[in-house]
């Protein structure tokens, strides 16, 4: 059965990771959902679609994970359309899918659609791209948060 991931990898940090290895040990395959996807250069959205893209799939051919699609997702104000068209985009039916996530909105949207939504464990508790965005700012250690595909890419770039 495919499944679904959805974060806004504001970066992918190593929870990220852990959940996507994890899920790939219940799923056959996994889509991976970009979302915020029309945002960038902002406080709370710092990367592009194409930065955490191309973040993800440097970590998991560096990881070699496979089976996996990325897709990016722009916000909507409609919670049932934004569910539908990650369905659409992911070309998968709703009654063979499994929508992975802790995120309790998430969860709605996609329970109000009929498709079938877990739960992964919680890795690394506490661990958030949140927190890894401040640790940058401050100019803290954060290099053991994200997979070291990650640290390079970014050190690249800030």
């Amino acid at each position: 059965m495919p499944a679904i991931f959805i974060g806004r990898f504001q970066p992918l940090h190593r929870g990220h990771l852990k959940a996507i290895k994890w899920i790939l040990k219940k799923a056959k395959e996994i889509s991976i959902i970009i979302g915020s996807s029309q945002e960038s250069l902002t406080k709370n959205n710092p990367f592009s679609f194409q930065e955490r893209k191309e973040m993800i799939e440097k970590t998991l051919k560096a990881e070699k994970v496979q089976n996996f699609k990325i897709y990016g997702m722009p916000d909507f104000k409609n919670d049932i359309f934004w569910a539908r068209k990650i369905l659409k985009i992911a070309k998968l039916k709703l009654e063979a899918t499994v929508v992975f996530t802790r995120n309790p909105w998430t969860k709605k949207c996609f329970e109000e659609v009929g498709v079938r939504v877990k739960s992964h464990p919680r890795f690394f508790n506490g661990l958030s791209a949140t927190k890894i965005r401040e640790k940058v700012a401050k100019n803290e250690e954060w290099k053991n948060l994200v997979p070291k595909t990650v640290f390079d890419f970014l050190k690249e770039k800030l």
